[in-house]
């Protein structure tokens, strides 16, 4: 279904005021639109579309004499329509024109004058695009022809709306997909889409938001979340509640506790307007070790002896309680010991409860489904949630969000049930349990695979021809379970011949990523059908060497080597674009010395990129990390590093956060994806991000 935009034009008298300000302090590319012919030729052509009244993007140059600095801004007409825009700008610029990891809506800044302009005319702060490119005049002529061939191809468009609508349900199974797969750009995408597109609540989308930033590491971003407090008023599912207190303790109280000083920890957890924490100990049983640490130094700020002893309780069993620094349990033993007897204890939890908050009606779950009158028995297994979606179960929303699931045996366990069950759903059974496909993908990991569960799941999403960047992600991370069980011959024919069929409708310069880490699975698997793997292969790399033109030097070296392992004759140019790839080779030049640390659970991944890359980049210092949790080892390692790149399909926070939290230093950069290739497209990214700001 196509739905139309809903924002109105700019009047001529606002567009004029804008053009003004934009072409006004701060921008030389057209100094106060001089009318003089000889001047802004360069500009003049966006203007005129402009102008013409057109509901295309706005794409204005701008040039900073002083600095030597040329961009070209990209405004979309309202959030939905910036989700396409990013992907006509990557098919018409791409990797081979732009500066920079991905096309995504950035930053402005309200103090530069253009910027300025710029915000106020977009009104929203996600429709900006900033495309900038290699320092050299050619690079800027390029991508400024490539910039109004774009304006001037979407002119001569058939006449058409702009965007089409995702049912918020099938938003939502690509955002977790894409997240449990490692997507990290694609989860981003479908957070736009859905920001855009509408159909949630604003605490949904917040649930979403903290969701992504844990999973990335990214505590100070998530601790800085507009309108943080307002979120946790309205008792958010135990996983949202767990990623703040996660991030809490990595921010503000692991610092001090660490060197005993109690006092500075509890006036982190003061000033952070954390001390009553009394409604998130609902969820106790499900928190990490490091947010259990949180919530009892807050009971114990607070002197709430029944909580601390609560949470003490809950550590020693979950955990341990060494885990608990020692000041801490102190303080804690103490608290215990002044109210030892049952009536001052009670007394004093009753004097202590009325400080807390009373907790609120929770918030209506991400697709705002009513609840039934009658209350469903809640799945306890996934051969259980498989059964309970055959049969109409509408409480799907809730397990997900609530992660239930992470308390469940592996699918592993009862592969052969759960394949059996998905085989046999009907079609609006098999639209609900994609919505689980990131949650299968978590629970599996990278311990025992479950084959059949994974295989069936891949015939599902080929069937439907769900193809999406985070659903090809889920598709991929699916193919890797089912090729690390060593498949027969037979299944390994089939699924690779299936996957080969939609090549056609997918592959492309700007999914060269996603493409190369499915051929890049190939060479890493045992193959008992090489004319299967071949078939595959050359489904996945010939129309990206058709393009090669369009892909990222990262790229092109990930595919030359994947053609010679497999052996697929296809002729990948070293110098497609002679200023591109000497402006690369000598900024990789200059990452000598450099140190960058990959981090993966797929150590195999770990192991192929780090001979890539030096290969690549000869004299850089890789280190790699594949611990799930923090260590000493890891800590020195993120410290020391001048480039980290993490892949984060299923890692936990306990890791991210905790690199994140020590390479302070450092550039990071994620990759979108858990192979080779796009782990190698991010450290590339990352190391010439460096060169390029020192």
């Amino acid at each position: 279904m196509i739905a139309q935009r809903p924002a109105a034009a700019p009047s001529a008298h606002d567009l004029e005021a804008f053009l003004q300000r934009f072409f006004g302090q701060g921008n030389d590319a057209w100094p106060d639109m001089d009318p003089d012919p000889g001047k802004g030729g360069r500009a003049r052509p966006f203007v005129d579309l402009l102008r013409s009244g057109s509901d295309l993007p706005i794409v204005l140059p701008r040039y900073q004499q002083a600095q030597d600095r040329y961009a070209i801004y990209v405004i979309a007409r309202d959030e939905a329509h910036a989700t396409l825009v990013g992907d006509i700008i990557t098919a018409f610029a791409g990797a081979t024109y732009l500066s920079g990891a991905g096309v995504h809506p950035c930053t402005l800044d309200p103090h530069d004058p253009v910027e300025a302009a710029v915000q106020e005319f977009a009104a929203m702060a996600t429709t900006t695009f900033r495309l900038e490119t290699h320092p050299n005049r050619r690079f800027r002529q390029r991508l400024t022809d490539v910039a109004l061939l774009m304006q001037r191809t979407l002119a001569h468009r058939p006449p058409r709306l702009w965007r089409a609508v995702k049912p918020t349900g099938r938003l939502l199974a690509e955002f977790d997909a894409a997240l449990a797969a490692g997507g990290q750009a694609a989860s981003q995408a479908v957070l736009e889409q859905l920001a855009g597109q509408g159909g949630m609540t604003a605490a949904n989308f917040a649930h979403l938001h903290i969701k992504r930033l844990s999973r990335l590491g990214l505590d100070r971003e998530l601790l800085n979340y507009p309108n943080l407090g307002d979120v946790l008023r309205q008792d958010p599912p135990a996983p949202v509640k767990a990623a703040v207190l996660d991030a809490v303790f990595s921010c503000d109280v692991q610092e001090p506790l660490s060197r005993a000083d109690l006092p500075a920890a509890q006036q982190a957890l003061h000033d952070r307007g954390f001390l009553a924490l009394a409604p998130f100990e609902d969820d106790v049983e499900s928190y990490s070790a490091d947010a259990l640490i949180v919530l009892l130094l807050a009971a114990v700020t607070r002197g709430a002896p029944s909580s601390s002893q609560h949470i003490l309780t809950t550590v020693e069993r979950t955990a341990s309680l060494d885990v608990v620094p020692t000041v801490l349990q102190e303080a804690a033993s103490a608290l215990l010991n002044q109210h030892s007897t049952p009536q001052t204890q009670s007394v004093q939890d009753g004097a202590d409860t009325p400080a807390d908050p009373p907790t609120p009606a929770p918030a209506p779950s991400a697709a705002q489904d009513t609840e039934p009158d009658t209350i469903e028995p809640a799945p306890a297994s996934w051969t259980e949630l498989v059964n309970a979606i055959a049969g109409g179960y509408t409480g799907l929303n809730a397990v997900l969000e609530q992660e239930a699931f992470t308390a469940w045996p592996s699918p592993a366990v009862d592969d052969r049930s759960i394949a059996a069950l998905l085989e046999n759903l009907h079609d609006e059974g098999q639209a609900k349990v994609w919505r689980c496909v990131g949650a299968f993908i978590e629970s599996v990991g990278y311990d025992q695979p479950a084959p059949l569960s994974a295989r069936a799941l891949i015939t599902c999403a080929l069937a439907y021809d769900w193809l999406g960047p985070g659903d090809l992600l889920a598709v991929q991370a699916l193919t890797e379970i089912v090729l690390r069980s060593s498949p027969s011959a037979g299944i390994y024919r089939q699924l690779l011949g299936e996957l080969a069929d939609t090549c056609e409708r997918w592959v492309a310069p700007e999914r060269a990523a996603i493409a190369l880490d499915f051929a890049d699975r190939l060479v890493m698997e045992a193959s008992p059908d090489p004319g299967a793997r071949e078939s595959l292969a050359l489904a996945l790399l010939l129309p990206l060497s058709v393009h090669q033109g369009r892909l990222d030097p990262a790229d092109i070296a990930m595919a030359r080597r994947l053609s010679l392992e497999l052996g697929i004759e296809l002729e990948w140019s070293e110098q497609l674009d002679e200023d591109l790839a000497q402006d690369t080779n000598a900024s990789l030049r200059k990452a000598a010395g450099r140190a960058v640390l990959l981090y993966s659970l797929d150590q195999r991944v770990l192991d192929r990129v780090s001979e890539a890359l030096q290969q690549l980049a000869p004299g850089v210092k890789v280190t790699c990390a594949h611990d799930s949790v923090g260590s000493p080892s890891l800590r020195q390692k993120a410290r020391q590093a001048d480039v980290v790149v993490l892949a984060t399909r299923c890692a936990k926070h306990a890791a991210t956060g905790f690199i994140t939290q020590h390479a302070k230093a450092a550039v990071i950069d994620y990759a979108d994806g858990s192979g080779s290739a796009s782990l190698m497209r991010a450290a590339v990214h990352g190391l010439l991000r460096k060169v390029h700001g020192d």
